[in-house]
């Protein structure tokens, strides 16, 4: 009989809607159970979320350091076996440093640090522990998408000429961290967020996205890394032309200045013999398109895994709650060894930093308004 395994979290506390996520996909499918957690860095707010979710107060923690340390020092039979981690960009590498180096896994939010250099450090410890660690780059968790790489894998595109990604939401489009918005204030703010801001946010996902998906990786990109917000003081809008190790043309957008849009994400692939569209407005859906200007569609099956007690992000369709909860079960097949899952959904410590090495170089090349590669 598989065992339960046994999670903690760090962050998620009052008021986060990406916590309550991470909890309940992680536990929906019996096989893990939140057991501790510091959830703030504030003590009442620790516990607070602690008490609401029901936990023995011993093992409500007032700081990840107490966590990770008294956690050790417990029994095999009772101690946490991973540690989620879905605190602010600044906040990602000391806490899974800790963890993994006391030998627990980790599975952490993207992106994967505070900047490039901090990156870096992070294989190295990841590389040295025993521990597994994993990230959370949701959208590979919808199936259609790895049905998408299937297709483009299989060569039913062709030669692949071209590929895009865009990511719009609109609810930066105002100056809203002035007026003291919890979410916006961490996101905009250098000091939390790293050299990036919605480069790192969300286009990161795209970035990522797009290799995983085509297959193929970004050789050298041109960037505009720009404040389009009067007060704000970090990205909110990014347009980038790459080139691709094939020799295919591509072109990625992520802005949170798109007035009205919510969570207008797409990605095409365009190849010799046909094309490649699926948008998130339509998770559960693949467009083929061919010379002829003829189309086939692709749909998935209904969501099965998550039916009762769903927490669901604004502008995010109960597939994404799905989408989440399969990485965690990939996680969990390779904690326990296991090959119920495929490796797309599977986001590992190089994906984080090449997420990294690619916000670090956008913003140079938008600084020096040149080509550069990656």
């Amino acid at each position: 009989m598989t065992k339960i395994l046994k999670m903690g979290m760090i962050g998620g506390g009052p008021g986060s809607m990406i916590g309550d996520i991470h909890r309940i996909t992680a536990t929906a499918s019996g096989k893990a159970k939140l057991v501790c957690g510091a959830f703030s860095s504030t003590k009442e707010k620790s516990i607070e979320k602690g008490k609401e979710l029901g936990l023995d107060e011993n093992r409500i923690y007032e700081s990840y350091s107490e966590m990770i340390k008294k956690e050790a020092l417990l029994d095999e039979d009772k101690r946490i076996d991973f540690v989620t981690i879905v605190t602010p960009n600044f906040l990602h590498f000391e806490p899974a440093k800790l963890a993994l180096e006391a030998g627990f896994h980790v599975i952490c939010d993207k992106p994967l640090a505070f900047d490039y250099n901090e990156a870096l450090q992070f294989e190295k410890v990841v590389e040295k522990a025993k521990g597994h660690f994993a990230m959370t780059y949701t959208y590979k968790g919808y199936p259609l998408l790895e049905k998408a790489k299937e297709i483009i894998d299989s060569g039913h595109l062709g030669d692949l000429r071209k590929v895009k990604v865009d990511y719009s939401q609109g609810w930066l489009s105002q100056l809203i961290e002035a007026e003291g918005h919890k979410q916006a204030s961490w996101r905009t703010n250098p000091e939390k967020s790293g050299k990036g801001g919605t480069i790192a946010d969300i286009g990161t996902h795209a970035f990522n996205l797009l290799e995983s998906v085509s297959g193929l990786k970004v050789k050298s990109l041109m960037a505009d890394v720009s404040i389009l917000v009067p007060g704000r003081k970090i990205d909110d809008d990014t347009n980038v032309l790459l080139e691709m190790d094939n020799g295919a043309k591509g072109y990625l957008s992520s802005s949170q200045i798109c007035t009205g849009e919510d969570q207008d994400l797409s990605v095409k692939i365009y190849g010799s013999k046909a094309s490649l569209i699926w948008n998130h407005n339509q998770p559960n859906l693949i467009t083929i398109k061919y010379p002829d200007f003829k189309e086939e569609s692709i749909k998935g099956l209904d969501k099965e895994l998550i039916e009762e007690n769903e927490v669901n992000l604004p502008g995010h369709s109960s597939y994404f709650t799905e989408a989440f909860q399969r990485i965690y079960e990939g996680f969990f097949d390779t904690i326990q060894n296991t090959n119920n899952k495929t490796d797309f959904v599977k986001a590992n410590i190089k994906d984080g930093v090449r997420d990294m090495l690619f916000i670090e170089k956008a913003i140079q090349s938008s600084n020096e308004k040149k080509w550069i590669k990656l």
